[in-house]
C-alpha cells in the first residue's frame, strides 16, 4: 500500500461486542434532569385566569372542541373578550422576544365565536341546596353567576336595565362589540343554569336590601360605576357639556342625539375613546382632549390607533378650565396647557398646569374622566371610590361579597370577569364552610396561575383535563426557553373595515382572524414551560437514557443519564430543570 494511502487510514478503534446498556453511566453523576410542567406567562398575566398555553397546545392537535371546553372553565365570555380586552396576556408572551407576541386576543375570539357555533356539554353538577343572589348583570357579575351554577348552586341575578349585560350592553358601542355576539354570550349562561330577572331594581321598593339578604345564602354585589365624575370646572352644566357614559347609554340603547358639527371628549380612557368614535359615527368633528400624552393613556392602544384611523384628533397635554358660552349653549372650551411633572400614585408623571392657554371650538363636549360608585344604594359601608373587600370578595358583612368596578382593581372587562370568579370560589368556600363540609382544597397562593396570575377555577374544582408532569407553580420566562429549535413567522394581524364603511355605520370594525388564520396563529405559540413531546430531549441525550412513557412524556432512566443536561439545554419550552441529585 503506498505510504500517503497508509497515512489516511482510519486509526485502529476498540470495539464492543456488546449493548452500551451494561456500562452504568449513572452512577457518576451529581446532576440529574426532571421533566416539570411550569406556567406560561401569559397564563399569568391574563387578569382572568386563563389557561392560554393549555388552549394553544389543543388547537395545535386540531382539537377546538376540547379547546373551547377548556377555555370556557376559566371564561364565560371569551367571543367577548376577544373583542373587548386589552389583553395584557399579549404583553407578557415570551413570543414577542423572538418576532413578536402571539395573538391571543384573536385566537381567542376565533375560539369563542367557535364556542357560539354550538352546545357544549354542560359539566356534571352536585346540587347542593343552596341559593345565591348576584346583584348586577355585567361581566363581573355574569362570570360570578356562571361558575356558581358550574358549582352546584342555584344563581339567581337581578338587573336594574331592562336588558342583561351591563356595561358590555350599555357601555361598549356596537361596533365594537356586536349585541348579536353579547346576546349569544348570556344566552349560554342561563343555559348553566343561571335565572336572570332584568327591570329590578335592588334596594327600591322593587326588592329591598333586607327581602334579597333573607331570601338568599350569599349575595355578590355588582352593580358596577355608572356615577360620571365632572371635571369641576365653571359651567359645566351648561347645555352641550353631558357625561360620556350617559351619551354612550343613549346610543347604544338605539337613540341619536344630535350633538352638533364640533364635539370635543376630555378623557384618555376606553369611554373616551368610544365617545370620540361614536361621535365621528354621528357626523361629527370628533377630537379628543387629555392632559398627559399618549404613552399615558390608559386607553387600549389598538381602540386609540383605530380612532386616529378613523379621522379623530387628539389634543394632548391639555386640560380644560371653562366654557365659552352663548347665553347657555356653548361655544367653545377653555384649556390650559400642561407639562409632566414627578409621578403620582398611578406611577405616571404627574400634569401639571401652565400659563398657557387656548380655546377649541365646541358644540358639545363630552366628559370621560372616570366613574364611581354611588354607596348610598348599598347595604354596607363604602366610598365613592370603592367597597373594601379581601381577596375572595368578601365584604365587611357575613355573605355579601363585591367585585368589579364596585371594588379596588383595575376597570377592564378581563378583571371584572376574573374578579366575578373569585368571588365565586370564595362564596362556594364560605357556603362549604358554614355547612361544615371539609374543606380539601388549597389556599390563594396554590390556586393562583404562577405567583401574581388569578385564581384557577379548574384548580378551585381539582379536575384538570390536562395531564401534568410533576407541575411546578413557578412562570417561564425567555431565558428559559432555546429559541434555536423556532422558526420565525409573521404574526397574523386581525382584519378591519374599510374605513368609509367603518365610519359609516355601527357596524364591527375589528373583523378578527379567519379559522385556519387563527389556528395558524395558534401553532406560532411556545407552549412555554410544558412538554408537548417534541422528542428533542429523546434524540439528543447522548446515553439512550430517555425513552417514551406509555401514554404521555418520557422516562429518564437514571442509570445510565449522567446528568451532562444536554437534553434541559435543548428543551425548547423550558419544561425542563437540572437539580442537584438527592435533593428531590
Amino acid at each position: 500500500m503506498p505510504e500517503a494511502a497508509r497515512s489516511r487510514r482510519v486509526p485502529e478503534l476498540a470495539i464492543s461486542s456488546t449493548s452500551t446498556l451494561v456500562t452504568h453511566t449513572g452512577s457518576w453523576k451529581y446532576m440529574r434532569p426532571e421533566y416539570h410542567d411550569r406556567v406560561a406567562p401569559c397564563n399569568q398575566g391574563c387578569p382572568v385566569g386563563i389557561d392560554i398555553e393549555g388552549y394553544m397546545a389543543l388547537l395545535r392537535e386540531g382539537r377546538l372542541t376540547d379547546a373551547a371546553d377548556l377555555l370556557l372553565r376559566e371564561n364565560p365570555m371569551p367571543a367577548t373578550t376577544g373583542r373587548v380586552c386589552h389583553h395584557p396576556c399579549e404583553s407578557a408572551c415570551n413570543r414577542r422576544e423572538l418576532d413578536g407576541a402571539v395573538a391571543i386576543h384573536a385566537v381567542e375570539r376565533m375560539l369563542g365565536d367557535f364556542a357560539l357555533e354550538r352546545e357544549l356539554a354542560a359539566p356534571p353538577v352536585s346540587p347542593r341546596g343552596t341559593a345565591v343572589a348576584v346583584v348586577g348583570s355585567g361581566p363581573a357579575g355574569l362570570a360570578c353567576a356562571y361558575h356558581l351554577a358550574r358549582l352546584g348552586h342555584r344563581v339567581t341575578v337581578f338587573e336594574a336595565a331592562a336588558e342583561a349585560g351591563g356595561m358590555l350592553r350599555l357601555g361598549i358601542p356596537e361596533y365594537r362589540l356586536p349585541r348579536v355576539v353579547l346576546d349569544r354570550e348570556i344566552n349560554r349562561i342561563r343555559a348553566a343554569g343561571v335565572t336572570i330577572h332584568c327591570g329590578v331594581r335592588v334596594g327600591s321598593e322593587d326588592l329591598p336590601w333586607g327581602t334579597l339578604l333573607a331570601r338568599f345564602d350569599a349575595t355578590f354585589l355588582a352593580s358596577g360605576a355608572h356615577v360620571s365624575r365632572p371635571l369641576g370646572v365653571a359651567g359645566e352644566t351648561a347645555i352641550g357639556v353631558r357625561a360620556g357614559l350617559d351619551f354612550l347609554k343613549e346610543v347604544n340603547r338605539g337613540g341619536r342625539p344630535s350633538i352638533g358639527d364640533v364635539v370635543v371628549t376630555v378623557g384618555g380612557g376606553n369611554t373616551a375613546i368610544d365617545c370620540a368614535r361614536t361621535a365621528r359615527r354621528l357626523g361629527a368633528r370628533s377630537t379628543i382632549l387629555y392632559r398627559r400624552t399618549r404613552a399615558e393613556m390608559p386607553a387600549i392602544a389598538q381602540e386609540i390607533d383605530e380612532a386616529e384611523r378613523e379621522g379623530v384628533e387628539f389634543v394632548f397635554l391639555a386640560a380644560p378650565v371653562g366654557f365659552t358660552l352663548d347665553g347657555d349653549r356653548l361655544r367653545a372650551i377653555e384649556c390650559t396647557r400642561m407639562q409632566l411633572g414627578p409621578p403620582d400614585e398611578s406611577g405616571r408623571r404627574r400634569p401639571v398646569p401652565t400659563d398657557e392657554r387656548f380655546t377649541l371650538p365646541a358644540d358639545t363636549v363630552l366628559t370621560a374622566i372616570g366613574e364611581a360608585i354611588d354607596p348610598d344604594g348599598l347595604p354596607l359601608a363604602g366610598t365613592g371610590t370603592a367597597i373594601p373587600t379581601d381577596m375572595w370578595g368578601q365584604t365587611a358583612r357575613a355573605g355579601v361579597f363585591a367585585g368589579g368596578d364596585l371594588a379596588e382593581q383595575p376597570r377592564s372587562v378581563a378583571d371584572a370577569l376574573g374578579a366575578g370568579k373569585r368571588a365565586a370560589i370564595g362564596i362556594d368556600r364560605h357556603l362549604r364552610e358554614r355547612a361544615g363540609a371539609p374543606l380539601e382544597h388549597r389556599e390563594p397562593d396554590a390556586l393562583r396561575l404562577g405567583g401574581r396570575g388569578n385564581l384557577s377555577m379548574t384548580r378551585w374544582r381539582d379536575d384538570d383535563p390536562v395531564p401534568r408532569v410533576a407541575p411546578l407553580n413557578e412562570v417561564v420566562t425567555y431565558e428559559d426557553l432555546n429559541p434555536a429549535h423556532f422558526e420565525r413567522a409573521n404574526r397574523h394581524e386581525d382584519w378591519s373595515l374599510p374605513l368609509e364603511a367603518a365610519v359609516g355605520g355601527f357596524d364591527e370594525v375589528n373583523r378578527g382572524l379567519d379559522r385556519p388564520a387563527g389556528l395558524a396563529e395558534a401553532r406560532r405559540c411556545f407552549n412555554c414551560g410544558v412538554c408537548n413531546e417534541c422528542e428533542l430531549c429523546l434524540i439528543f441525550c447522548p446515553d439512550v437514557a430517555i425513552t417514551r412513557r406509555n401514554g404521555h412524556g418520557f422516562l429518564i432512566d437514571l442509570t445510565y443519564c449522567k446528568g451532562c443536561g444536554v437534553c434541559v439545554t435543548e428543551c425548547p419550552r423550558g419544561a425542563m430543570l437540572l437539580t442537584r441529585e438527592g435533593l428531590s
